[in-house]
């Protein structure tokens, strides 16, 4: 070979291994950094859905209850039957008080209703004489902690193994007016059923239990745990050691998010039956690494292997450049129901907050929530329930007049809608003129739970912008204003006036 071949030769393959070399440098390091960053994101992520996930299922059973414990405290406080609490004997009152127990177990989910007179210990369910407990047995040691409620109700857990069902028992004691105790009633809720459709509608990878404060499970998919007396400590292990001992960190309806060995795990305390539910997820090698993230890499590195790493990375800003861009330019408008999209809705509401925070302008923000969608869904197929989320979203549309206000989907079938400088007031009207054309639309939804048609609940939120203000105060705000409206019986607008 000629001097002048070697030396072209040399140029023309001198670069090959300086490259690989480069190459091999920049994939060891860059495979290490995406690992352990993906690890973080990964866990951060799960962490968050966890936290999203348990105070879901936390405030669905909590909800399931409260109704419930008004009425037997309701039930408790009935003059008739302190009365015949008090004249046990006496059959016109007693008959007057049966009628009033059988008009509260109409009103109970479960169609249920037991109470104890302390005179005599009979115990009746139903309107029907039981038997006669016995107090100082182990088994009724619910009647003395119920005695020990002075305020508030008693909460107590049976399981049937043979029914596979999990009842909770409501128990409030009966004092005289004198305040002298003289007896005990309540009601009972299938837990069971409301935990199995909590399992059933539980969309997330984890695994979800609720236990007591003690470590027992008390509601699990895996109903043998509940049967069996299972702790948390036994099904999980070490992780269950990890999570029990995070109980003392709890503070009120607090939500932490913490790592685990091999995943993350959620938790949050539910007072009002001293249990506790988290939520435990999983994250392992393939977990970490079984994303598209991962498959972009892959190919990066490839690209990378094939061209000069200085162009192939100019390539790479180029089109990432390109992509940011044309996600800058993506439509605004939601693709079901046509209105403004939640990218919309994110950044005009923050340029409309630094806009009223300049002028002391007042803004009001309305969360609305179709009652019972799923129910709805599960009743007349999804079809139909796009065809009632755009009819829904046009009426909300033409219940506003002014230019500036506008109506946002922020998702699944929740809408925003955001009036800008409108007081109370105007905010008031707003909302009660949505509730009005959505009766007036008179969507039929037989199996919702408070009327035959489709109906909507409101939260809303009016105040003087600050400087201060961020999307986040409002909406929150809103949502708390929203599940006020649920709580409180559903179609209905609640105003909460302070941002």
């Amino acid at each position: 070979m000629m001097p002048q071949q070697k030396s072209r030769t040399s140029e023309k393959y001198g670069y090959v291994v300086p490259s690989i070399v480069l190459f091999l440098f920049i994939f060891v390091l860059g495979s290490v950094a995406f690992f352990l960053s993906m690890r973080r994101i990964q866990h951060a992520n799960a962490g968050r859905e966890l936290s999203r996930a348990v105070e879901l299922e936390k405030l669905k059973l909590e909800a399931s209850v409260n109704g419930e414990v008004s009425l037997v405290l309701k039930m408790a406080d009935s003059p008739l039957i302190k009365q015949y609490f008090l004249n046990p004997g006496n059959p016109d009152v007693e008959r007057a008080a049966f009628e009033e127990f059988a008009g509260y177990r109409r009103a109970f989910a479960s169609h249920s209703v037991f109470w104890v007179n302390d005179s005599d210990k009979r115990l009746y369910f139903n309107d029907s004489f039981a038997y006669v407990i016995n107090p100082d047995d182990p088994v009724n040691y619910w009647y003395y902690q119920t005695l020990n409620q002075q305020e508030r109700v008693y909460f107590n857990i049976n399981y049937n193994p043979d029914l596979e069902i999990t009842d909770l028992w409501i128990n409030a004691p009966v004092f005289d007016p004198n305040g002298g105790f003289i007896g005990i009633l309540g009601t009972g809720i299938d837990v069971s059923a409301f935990i199995n459709t909590v399992y059933h509608n539980y969309s997330e990878d984890g695994l979800l239990f609720f236990f007591d404060e003690t470590g027992e499970i008390t509601g699990a998919v895996d109903k043998g745990l509940v049967a069996n007396k299972a702790s948390l400590e036994n099904e999980l292990g070490k992780s269950g050691v990890q999570i029990f001992s995070m109980l003392e960190g709890l503070e009120g309806d607090d939500i932490l998010y913490f790592n685990i060995h091999g995943g993350v795990a959620a938790l949050s305390a539910i007072p009002d039956f001293d249990w506790y539910v988290c939520s435990v997820l999983p994250i392992g090698l393939e977990e970490i690494l079984g994303t598209s993230m991962t498959v972009l890499f892959g190919v990066l590195m490839a690209v990378v292997a094939g061209i000069i790493i200085i162009f192939n990375l100019i390539h790479i800003n180029h089109v990432l450049e390109k992509e940011r861009n044309l996600f800058r330019d993506m439509s605004i408008a939601d693709v079901l129901t046509g209105i403004y999209n939640r990218r919309f809705l994110e950044e005009n509401l923050e340029r409309i907050i630094k806009s009223l925070s300049r002028s002391g302008g007042q803004l009001s923000l309305l969360m609305l929530d179709v009652d019972f969608f799923k129910k709805y869904n599960d009743t007349y197929g999804h079809g139909m329930g796009d065809e009632c989320l755009k009819t829904v979203a046009n009426t909300f549309s033409q219940s506003i007049s002014r230019a500036d206000d506008f109506v946002a989907r922020y998702g699944g079938e929740e809408f925003i809608v955001v009036l800008p400088n409108a007081d109370e007031h105007g905010a008031e009207k707003v909302a009660q003129r949505i509730l009005q054309n959505i009766r007036e639309r008179n969507i039929p939804h037989i199996k919702s739970d408070v009327a035959p048609y489709v109906t909507v609940s409101i939260g809303g939120v009016t105040g003087f912008v600050t400087h201060s203000h961020t999307t986040g105060d409002f909406l929150k705000k809103a949502d708390m204003a929203l599940y006020i409206s649920k709580a409180n019986g559903r179609n209905r607008y609640t105003a909460a006036h302070d941002t």
